[in-house]
């Protein structure tokens, strides 16, 4: 992440009552809390349940600065209260995006905005990172946190992993800051996930193949649905499986999409 431009936050595990409920973090189940016995200060009232309010303190204080664009991340630990009462610390990644992207070195032109996809592909680093990039899926997500048209939830064996989007437009409002994007990922869930020993191949003795397929489906069908039954086919010779395009025009019916 730091190779991508983001600078590394550290913020205090403390939290209000009131982001907790916004940003409740990835949590297999129901989240509940860690109050704070004796709190300093009404802002530290709980444990944080996501380490996504501290950057969007840390993205106030620098828009407060006249800063015209800011991408961080945090890595470190987020807590609830268990079953049965007890403390739970899980070690979660999340990172904050807002801003033209800056650019460095020999590319030239105009800077522009960061979208939906610069997200998404940050996180997509990662999981290239740990070698699981080719093991997990994308779902909607639905969010008080997210704008619903911009949302994606991670997820392996229907287990959620990360949640990524544009914060909603109600959000930003209530907070007084510009549009900005989040990621939150369950670090320790996908460390179970990753393999323990990282292999390498030879070379193919051929160049590889690629094969363009346009496929008309109903515009709320999943394209991840798609690539799933490609993928579970068990054809040896099926590398990778990704969508390029999507065609919305005069030539596909009302209500659905090509996908290429």
């Amino acid at each position: 992440l730091a190779g991508e431009g983001l600078v590394e936050v550290v913020n205090l595990p403390f939290t209000t009552e009131k982001r907790n409920r916004l940003c409740a973090g990835v949590w297999d189940g129901g989240a509940s809390p860690v109050e704070i016995l004796n709190p300093l200060a009404k802002e530290s009232a709980e444990m944080r349940l996501s380490l996504i309010p501290g950057l969007i303190e840390n993205l106030r204080l620098n828009l407060a600065q006249q800063t015209e664009s800011f991408c961080a991340y945090h890595l470190g630990k987020a807590f609830r209260l268990g079953r049965d009462g007890s403390p739970e610390e899980r070690q979660f990644l999340s990172g904050i995006l807002h801003g033209p992207r800056a650019r460095k070195g020999l590319r030239t032109g105009s800077e522009s905005s960061l979208t939906f996809l610069d997200c998404k592909g940050l996180v997509e680093g990662i999981l290239d990172l740990l070698r699981m990039g080719e093991t997990v899926g994308w779902s909607r997500e639905s969010s008080a946190l997210l704008h619903p048209g911009r949302a994606a939830a991670l997820i392996r064996d229907r287990k959620k992993l990360g949640t990524l989007g544009q914060v909603h437009p109600e959000v930003c409002d209530a907070l007084g800051v510009p549009p900005f994007l989040v990621f939150e990922l369950d670090f320790d869930g996908l460390l179970q996930y990753a393999p323990r020993r990282i292999t390498a191949r030879s070379l193919p003795r051929f160049p590889s193949v690629e094969r363009d397929f346009a496929i008309v489906v109903e515009r709320e069908f999943l394209s991840q649905q798609i690539i799933s039954w490609i993928k579970n086919r068990g054809e040896a010779l099926i590398e990778s499986v990704e969508v390029f395009d999507q065609y919305v025009g005069s030539t596909i019916p009302a209500g659905k999409k090509s996908l290429a």
